[in-house]
């Protein structure tokens, strides 16, 4: 594993900064007329690309976002943490996920998107300070399937670049059911010693327009052979594989 520089300022806060920066210049000056939505949603597992965020616990997370009419958006989510650092001192148990981006038809059936996302934790991970951000780039066809690209300059401020590909699908069973179902890629050598593939299928029941409830299968083809508890400086996230998850949203 790779391990954090001991600079108390990275590349990776100075973006944060101006990430910050534009973020809160985009939100303020957003034309009335754009559109406000959240929601708030139980988990029974925090997992983040084959990895647990939350040590296979349920967490509670909240996200409100705001669309503007000419495509700009701009969010801010929270989350309860556990990494396995758990004996460590002053460890992080939030995470705050502010984020700009901007959302452009290209034609009737396909749009782009580009965005950033900044990951910001109340302590330390694995004895490390932890803040970093993340550059997106979508590609939409209609409502159904999305392709992602990321890169994270800096990730977890490990002196790790980290780069993902994602490809997303959903269609509608009945009115109210929905199947969806991910495939990933996760080029983390630099950062988890491997590169790896994930991948998830469910179904989600929108029981009313404010609630839906969510059962998801997950895997990965991520390995961990070390334990947290032998080092606590270095950086290992749980896998999560061959699991169900099950989630509760509730949307305004």
């Amino acid at each position: 594993m790779r391990y954090t520089c001991d600079s108390k300022f990275s590349l990776s806060d100075n973006l944060f900064l101006r990430f910050s920066g534009l973020y809160l210049f985009i939100f303020f000056i957003s034309s009335a007329q754009a559109e406000w939505h959240g929601d708030i949603k139980l988990l029974s597992d925090y997992v983040f690309r084959g990895y647990s965020k939350s040590r296979g616990n349920p967490i509670v997370q909240g996200h409100v976002e705001y669309l503007d009419d000419a495509g700009w958006f701009a969010g801010l989510g929270a989350s309860q943490v556990r990494f396995d650092d758990q004996s460590a001192i002053g460890r992080a148990e939030i995470e705050i996920k502010p984020y700009v981006g901007w959302s452009l038809p290209i034609s009737k059936d396909w749009r782009t998107e580009l965005s950033v996302t900044g990951y910001i934790y109340d302590n330390k991970i694995f004895n490390h300070d932890a803040n970093y951000v993340e550059f997106y780039a979508s590609l939409h066809y209609q409502d159904w399937i999305s392709f992602q690209a990321s890169i994270a300059p800096d990730a977890y401020q490990r002196q790790a670049k980290v780069a993902n590909f994602e490809i997303n699908v959903r269609r509608d069973i009945l009115d109210n059911v929905q199947f969806s179902a991910g495939l990933g890629y996760s080029k983390a050598a630099a950062l988890l010693d491997q590169d790896y593939f994930y991948w998830n299928a469910g179904t989600s029941w929108f029981v009313t327009p404010y609630l839906a409830l969510d059962l998801r299968y997950v895997d990965a083809s991520l390995s961990s052979d070390q334990t947290s508890e032998e080092n606590y400086d270095e950086f290992y996230p749980r896998p999560q594989d061959n699991k169900y998850l099950f989630s509760v949203t509730l949307g305004f």
